[in-house]
């Protein structure tokens, strides 16, 4: 299995790569280790890297991250080269910042896929037994499956896919960029691009006014079942299980997992890189701030758990 990445629309050669970052403006040195005649199929997230992609790294990184690199073309600095130092690499003071630049401007030039890897069939499609209001706005790079239904006033952006027989109510945002911010070592705030999309299952409703942000480097995720109320607002790179029910305003933080079956009450709020077990109850207005393991049920701000808590229907 591999780790999901942004394509690039065609491979770029090392002549190629070199000549879109020597536009940037940041000073860079490719290592001794370089093969100039490398192909790169598209840019990846440092932490779980894919093979012949662009990534990077700007601070040590552990033994499983290591393992990842193997493969890729890593945007460093030589300091932190000594870690992964048969993996290829290109040095820069400020990796992050020659990262974010150079993904800025493969966007302005349209050279990234408007999906990420994870998706089958790269090629927008809008299947014709799918309802779209003639009020909703779909962008170029959106697919929605057979017999879903795209309300009045809602907004589908660039990367998303909706499944089969989903409904998504009326003024919902799906796709849109969150906030992302950077401050360089020279003090310029960069907003990190986000390249991935929103990638929806089949057999989930989505309810009026709700936003989901798409993610940066890997898509943000709503699997099968699952019911999200309305006005609520699920940020960049979220992962949401199968048959979740999420109740009316409530907010999640970015690049949570929530797991299968879980239940969530009215107004309930999830701090950001949370991890939430399957079949997990968190009652209306509760604040969660730790990961929450499977099975359990939880209320409160900040959360604690409790017994034999019920939210949402059985699903």
């Amino acid at each position: 299995m591999t780790n999901e990445y942004i394509p690039f629309e065609k491979p770029l050669s090392w002549q190629e790569l070199d000549s879109y970052i020597s536009t940037i403006g940041i000073d860079y040195i490719f290592s001794s280790e370089l093969t100039p005649k490398r192909i790169y199929k598209g840019m990846s997230d440092g932490r779980f890297s894919e093979v012949d992609t662009i990534c990077f790294i700007d601070r040590e990184p552990t033994d499983a991250i290591i393992k990842s690199l193997s493969g890729a073309l890593v945007i460093t600095t030589k300091e932190l080269h000594q870690y992964f130092s048969n993996v290829e690499a290109i040095y820069a003071e400020d990796p992050r910042a020659l990262f974010i630049k150079l993904i800025d401007l493969f966007e302005q030039k349209k050279i990234c896929s408007p999906f990420t890897s994870q998706i089958k069939i790269q090629v927008p499609t809008i299947d014709h037994l799918a309802i779209i209001d003639d009020r909703a706005i779909l962008e170029d790079g959106v697919s929605v499956g057979k017999g879903s239904v795209i309300s009045a006033g809602t907004i589908l952006k660039r990367g998303t896919v909706i499944g089969e027989n989903c409904i998504i109510r009326e003024n919902c945002t799906i796709g849109c960029n969150g906030i992302a911010l950077y401050k360089t070592s020279n003090d310029e705030i960069l907003r990190f691009p986000h390249l991935a999309g929103v990638n929806i299952g089949n057999n989930v409703e989505i309810g009026a006014g709700t936003v989901i942000v798409r993610g940066t480097l890997a898509n943000s995720i709503i699997e099968d079942d699952t019911v999200i109320g309305n006005l609520c607002n699920i940020g960049h790179g979220v992962k949401i299980g199968k048959k979740v029910w999420m109740s009316v305003g409530s907010l999640i933080g970015g690049n949570c997992t929530i797991g299968n079956n879980t239940t969530i009450g009215l107004g309930v709020k999830l701090r950001d890189n949370l991890k939430i077990g399957e079949n997990v109850s968190i009652g209306m207005g509760s604040v969660v701030t730790k990961n929450l393991p499977s099975e359990v049920s939880v209320f409160g701000n900040p959360a604690h758990k409790l017994r034999n808590l019920t939210t949402g229907p059985k699903r």
